[in-house]
């Protein structure tokens, strides 16, 4: 039995999602560790922890992308974080 099409994205908004949930998710999951790293004066434990919750972070922000209607907010909202990251990063230098 095929899928109701009332459900179903547009191909545009699936690939806004496809690509928030993959390119946007990694570079979040990235600078938020940068960010936790930024803070701390002792980094030997970061190494070792962002190894392991990088792959959850990053898998629960692909997941969150599929969860939203609109492809444009969920990148919004992943380059709004993308921002106040890279801000903390810039300001803890």
């Amino acid at each position: 039995m095929p899928a109701n099409t009332k459900y179903l994205s547009s191909g545009g908004q699936r690939f806004l999602k496809i690509s928030a949930g993959i390119l946007g998710g990694f570079i979040v999951t990235i600078l938020f560790h940068n960010a936790i790293g930024s803070m701390l004066e002792f980094k030997g434990g970061l190494i070792i922890t962002t190894g392991y919750t990088s792959f959850v972070l990053w898998a629960t922000l692909m997941v969150i992308a599929f969860m939203f209607k609109n492809g444009w907010k969920i990148w919004g909202i992943y380059l709004l974080c993308i921002v106040l990251l890279g801000l903390i990063i810039f300001l803890n230098k």
